[in-house]
């Protein structure tokens, strides 16, 4: 089958962070002429610093300054040489004194934490070894884990801080790898919350095999004797512990560093280690600053700075419970996460908050789940008493008015972040639809919607008629199998007169979390499925359903009421999901230019390429003569007749409205051919009754294809026609005449032919094999969907087999 276009999960973020950066809130350029950690000077207006990473504001400390400064003068700003040559002196001076801070401990540092990352990985991770990825663990360290794949060692995820789940699976793979290593933060960025030490330790004693290699980057300075970081205070190094950490953040520096208890793993960085030696090393200006700060760590001044900071986090602490806010950060770190849900509400809270003139991060999908969204910020020596009242007085004010003026509910938010909201009487941020102007009508059957008012809104968008959704309900109900039973969810909302504004429907259904990733990422996956037929799947609430494409929302945009139609759609899609306990809610099928894109991104949906769509607006035509003039391209035109019209003569096509058991059995086997050979839209198969069900409904009919020679059926189209429209759905193949026959060209032929013999205004050719498609006059129309997920860890660990050793 010819290959399709595939979403891309960085096509996920650029779409989110793009309409961030559109609507001022990421992205920033600053305009400030110095700098001295209090400030940002943005669109002319001077913002208090709570984004940065200083913890200790070591950045603007008088010493590192003068040292930065002195051995500039002294070598130059750069030595433009691999280490592998020389090393300078002043970097040796810099790794005694950091490896002073860790108790001796060898140390290499790097000009960046990613690459020490980069370097170590490379270097200490085996063929033979297991790496296990704590799903939240920085991007910098899985980067180059993924690559580690190349080289045929096994990457696994586990969900974030899921001990029960990260033991299962030591356990499940002790005997097959000769060390497993667990990778995670020692501070997560976005949260600030911390790994549970205890527990690691014990697993440590308990699996002599494992591992831990930790980036406590954010960790660093503000914790620890000598400032070494919270993973070396209650873990410290061995032969089985690799930390990275860093000379930035709160070391006040630039620069990654490796400290090593394993003196193997140590050598075999420092010869070679990748990046270490291909790269340059650190400028004398940066490390003239870190001399200056590992003296600082090595000094009792650190402890001082340690305390100041700790006494303004207790502040912090006791300003935001104080203002029962949703916090749900780790009170034990600098960092603070306050949940505001859905992207726009999150949009709306930290651009208030700029206004307000202080300075904040957003943390929205990917990085977080795309309901959960929120502003996080840090804090540092820089700030203030004062200021801290400030921030929270301003959180306190703005998050419930963001919340309310975005259309959502302050209680929903607060369950959904497990925060308790004292009810108040009349409190006016708590808001339930109540349109006295529209009447919404919920269904769970079709044969309770009145087919005259569905036909009217739907009979010609595919296959989702009234008959069309009766056959579809029958066919996905009373299976055997979990994933062939569907629930079917109607929503009609009219107005006072009756008058219908809006009316879509839904199916729940288990999904293959993989549906639209490249071909080989769902074959790797599948393999998996023999043994764990669920595997990466989630109950998902989608617009329209599995059995169908195309528009699925009939919406009267000139009504005065649409919006508080959608308005209602929402509040429908929140409670269904609920009831059915769905995972993911997906609409789909949209195309560029719907008035719902905007809507759907603002309400927290992740916009996601679907495969293209193909619709022929059907010229007439008598023959096949008829048929190759209307074709321009004479390459095309020669394609058709040398691999369709040729061969006309071997095949007999019989259109059938009523098949046999038998009949319907070869079909189903057929189609089956072409979904086991298809990952490019990866889904459940069809329950096997659907044949017999399809030819109970007279706007369903057979294309039944068959060959001369030997009476054998080769191909079958399932085929709806519409009073305007005809849509072969389904094609079934028997894949040993594909080459020797061109039975799929033939199949794509008689495809146009019916629908031209039906004299129908437009055939609806659907998805993938556009190529194909195309020589027929098709149109190829883009299509996206829009994704809401609970939380990513499916969607990350798809990502992760993206570049395996054995991909094809």
């Amino acid at each position: 089958m010819a290959k399709i276009n595939h979403n891309n999960y960085l096509d996920i973020v650029d779409s989110v962070w793009s309409s961030a950066k559109e609507k001022g809130i990421m992205h920033l350029n600053s305009e400030e002429q110095n700098f001295n950690g209090k400030n940002f000077t943005i669109n002319n207006k001077d913002l208090k610093n709570f984004g940065t990473c200083g913890y200790l504001g070591l950045e603007t400390h008088p010493d590192l300054i003068a040292q930065s400064v002195e051995l500039t003068r002294k070598f130059g700003t750069q030595l433009s040489m691999s280490r592998a040559y020389i090393r300078p002196t002043y970097i040796q001076e810099l790794e005694e004194l950091i490896s002073q801070i860790f108790d001796g401990n060898k140390v290499i540092c790097y000009t960046s934490t990613s690459n020490a990352h980069i370097s170590v990985i490379a270097t200490i991770i085996k063929p033979d070894d297991l790496i296990i990825l704590d799903q939240q663990v920085h991007f910098s360290v899985q980067f180059p884990s993924k690559n580690t794949k190349l080289q045929g060692t096994e990457v696994k995820m586990v969900r974030h801080s899921n001990y029960q789940m990260l033991e299962e699976m030591i356990r499940e793979n002790y005997n097959k790898y000769n060390r497993i290593w667990y990778m995670a933060d020692g501070v997560y960025s976005m949260h600030g919350d911390l790994p549970d030490t205890t527990i690691l330790k014990k697993l440590l004693d308990k699996y002599p095999k494992l591992h831990l290699y930790f980036d406590d980057a954010h960790g660093m300075s503000w914790d620890g004797k000598n400032g070494a970081g919270y993973i070396y205070n209650r873990l410290g190094v061995s032969k089985r512990i690799v930390l990275i950490s860093t000379l930035a953040k709160g070391f006040g520096c630039v620069g990654g560093t490796a400290v090593f208890g394993d003196a193997e793993m140590y050598r075999r960085t420092d010869i070679f280690g990748g990046p270490l030696s291909y790269s340059h090393p650190l400028s004398p200006a940066n490390v003239g600053a870190a001399i200056a700060s590992a003296k600082i760590h090595l000094s009792a001044d650190i402890y001082s700075y340690q305390s100041e900071l700790k006494e303004l986090m207790d502040y912090m602490n006791l300003r935001l419970e104080e203002k029962n806010l949703t916090n749900i950060s780790s009170p034990d770190s600098p960092i603070y996460f306050i949940g505001s849900g859905l992207n726009k509400v999150t949009r709306n809270f930290v651009h208030r908050v700029l206004q307000e003139g202080i300075y904040v991060n957003t943390a929205t999908f990917p990085v977080v789940p795309n309901d959960k969204s929120g502003l996080r910020f840090t804090l540092t020596r820089h700030n203030t008493k004062v200021d801290i009242d400030l921030l929270t007085d301003v959180l306190a004010y703005h998050l419930p008015k963001a919340i309310e003026e975005e259309g959502d509910n302050v209680q929903r938010v607060y369950e959904e972040f497990g925060i308790h909201l004292e009810k108040k009487e009349n409190n006016s941020s708590i808001k339930h639809i109540n349109n006295p102007n529209l009447v919404v009508e919920e269904y769970n059957s079709i044969q309770d919607i009145s087919s005259i008012d569905w036909d009217r809104m739907f009979q010609d968008r595919g296959n989702i008629s009234h008959s069309g959704m009766q056959a579809m309900e029958e066919i996905f109900s009373n299976n055997e199998k979990p994933e062939e039973n569907w629930s079917f969810h109607y929503i009609i909302v009219k107005d006072k007169a009756g008058k219908i504004v809006l009316a879509t429907f839904f199916t729940g259904a288990i999904y293959k979390d993989d549906i639209v990733a490249q071909e080989n990422v769902s074959k790797q996956i599948e393999e998996v499925r023999k043994n764990d037929r669920y595997y990466l799947c989630s109950k998902t609430l989608a617009m329209g359903s599995l059995f169908c494409e195309g528009d699925f929302v009939y919406l009267d945009v000139e009504h005065a009421e649409w919006r508080n139609a959608v308005k209602h759609l929402f509040g429908f899609v929140s409670k269904v999901k609920k009831e059915i306990e769905a995972t993911a809610v997906i609409f789909r099928d949209f195309e560029e230019g719907n008035v719902l894109n905007q809507i759907l991104e603002e309400e927290g949906y992740a916009k996601i390429r679907m495969p293209n769509t193909n619709i022929i607006k059907n010229p007439k035509w008598n023959t096949t003569d008829d048929l190759l003039a209307l074709i321009k391209s004479k390459k095309k035109r020669d394609n058709i007749k040398q691999y369709a019209i040729r061969h006309l003569d071997k095949f007999d096509v019989k259109i059938k409205n009523y098949i046999t058991d038998e009949e319907a059995s070869r079909y189903f086997d057929l189609f089956s051919n072409v979904k086991k050979a298809n990952y490019s839209f990866n889904f459940f198969q069809y329950p096997e009754k659907m044949a017999r069900v399809l030819s109970k409904y007279k706007e369903w009919e057979f294309v039944e294809i068959s060959l001369k020679e030997n009476n054998q059926v080769v191909a079958v189209i399932f085929g709806y026609s519409g009073s305007n429209h005809y849509c072969p759905l389904i094609l079934g193949l028997d894949y040993n005449y594909i080459n020797t026959h061109h039975i799929y060209k033939q199949a794509m032929f008689q495809m146009v032919k019916r629908g031209n013999e039906l004299n129908k205004k437009i055939t609806y050719l659907g998805l993938t094999a556009d190529f194909e498609k195309q020589k027929y006059l098709a149109l190829t129309i883009p299509q996206w969907a829009y994704l809401k997920v609970d939380e990513t860890y499916n969607l990350e660990l798809i990502e992760s087999y993206s570049n395996n050793r054995n991909q094809q």
